[in-house]
């Protein structure tokens, strides 16, 4: 008994510390003020962490307007994460016009959605299950080996793995893999 209280208890310290409370969603604005709640819905959510000035980030862009239009025409939210806390929505919008993004890109400026998944760097892909779960955490490919060790192509496609495992009700080969990429700004 004395654990499902404590448990309750940092359920509760974590949902006042993501600026919630016990019972309400998670709100978060996208680049156009529209509110979202992703972890509502109870559907599988991707969020992929990015920032403007990120050139790993930006180099992704495609293979992110891929996964986005596979995740929705499979049911699962998917959301671009702008994480830098100077960026404005005005920024975000010219950023997301610029690498032809269609998904909504939400604006995570006080790392609510960084500290509940612990991405740390841009780009990193972050899928939450249905039943609200942390299922994947870490990179999209391994298109970079490394910091400025970029492969022709990909030959892992770790991001696509999980969602394929999610879909099948399976277990996720590697829960966590290694992102490289810029360093979240704090």
């Amino acid at each position: 008994m004395k654990s499902i209280s404590k448990n309750l208890r940092w359920a509760v310290v974590l949902l006042a510390m993501l600026g919630c409370t016990a019972g309400q969603p998670l709100t978060f604005q996208d680049m156009n003020g529209k509110a979202h709640t992703p972890l509502a819905a109870k559907q599988p959510v991707v969020f992929i962490f990015i920032t403007s000035d990120c050139p790993i980030s930006n180099g992704y862009a495609p293979e992110m307007n891929r996964l986005a239009e596979t995740c929705t025409a499979k049911g699962i939210g998917f959301y671009l994460v702008q994480v830098d806390p100077d960026l404005t929505p005005a920024q975000a919008q010219q950023h997301a016009k610029e690498f032809g993004f269609r998904c909504p890109v939400l604006l995570d400026l006080k790392h609510r959605l960084v500290k509940l998944t612990q991405a740390t760097v841009t780009p990193e892909a972050a899928v939450v299950a249905a039943d609200g779960k942390l299922f994947y955490r870490g990179r999209i490919n391994d298109l970079y080996a490394g910091l400025g060790q970029r492969r022709p192509e990909s030959t892992q496609h770790d991001l696509r793995d999980a969602l394929d495992a999610l879909l099948a009700g399976k277990p996720v080969a590697a829960a966590t893999t290694t992102a490289v990429g810029c360093y979240i700004p704090k």
